[in-house]
């Protein structure tokens, strides 16, 4: 069975139209807005194939990853996260994200190429918003990093249908510090 590397995974063009968010006055193209929308994805992806933890423990991380979204989201009074809210809105669009998210069923066995492209579109999204304010860039950050530490803290590892393991693997916590390093925040 042939792996893919970063290099060779496929184009992800699931992204409804990006008009609607891509204003005249937007510092991003249409490409790098499908890199800010898609990197939280692709980090939930990544955590949920690092340590795999079974059907019921997949469905717990999935679903923990539509609630970093909405939890995000509520109440946001930052400025980017406001607008790519009002994107995201779209049922068309979060319906794609859901039905991709729901990929990393088939992708877990290949963890190492799913964390290494989630590494690389964290590596991406924090120069992309280095256009931002400071404030905005930071909001973005923040909602990635809590993104995987949500979706690593949804199924405890190692146990018997859930009872007796960890919160979070040593494996979870590996790709924390990565991705915390690739957007350059410090988390503990």
């Amino acid at each position: 069975m042939q792996q893919n590397t970063p290099e060779r995974e496929p184009q992800e063009t699931y992204i409804a139209d990006l008009d609607k968010v891509v204003r005249g006055d937007s510092p991003y193209t249409k490409v790098e807005w499908q890199t800010l929308v898609e990197t939280p994805v692709k980090v939930g992806r990544a955590m949920m194939a690092v340590s795999p933890s079974g059907a019921i423990g997949m469905t717990q991380e999935v679903l923990s990853l539509r609630k970093a979204y909405t939890d995000a989201f509520q109440n946001t009074t930052n400025a980017f996260l406001s607008n790519l809210r009002q994107y995201l809105q779209s049922q068309e669009t979060m319906e794609t994200i859901w039905e991709h998210a729901g990929h990393a069923f088939s992708d877990r066995w290949d963890a190492t190429n799913v964390r290494q492209v989630a590494l690389q579109a964290c590596q991406q999204a924090a120069t992309l918003v280095k256009k931002l304010s400071t404030q905005d860039a930071q909001a973005y950050k923040d909602f990635l990093y809590s993104t995987a530490l949500k979706v690593a803290e949804a199924a405890r590892e190692g146990g018997f249908m859930g009872v007796g393991g960890i919160a979070v693997s040593a494996e979870e916590k590996s790709l924390l510090n990565d991705i915390s390093r690739a957007l350059g925040v410090t988390h503990s």
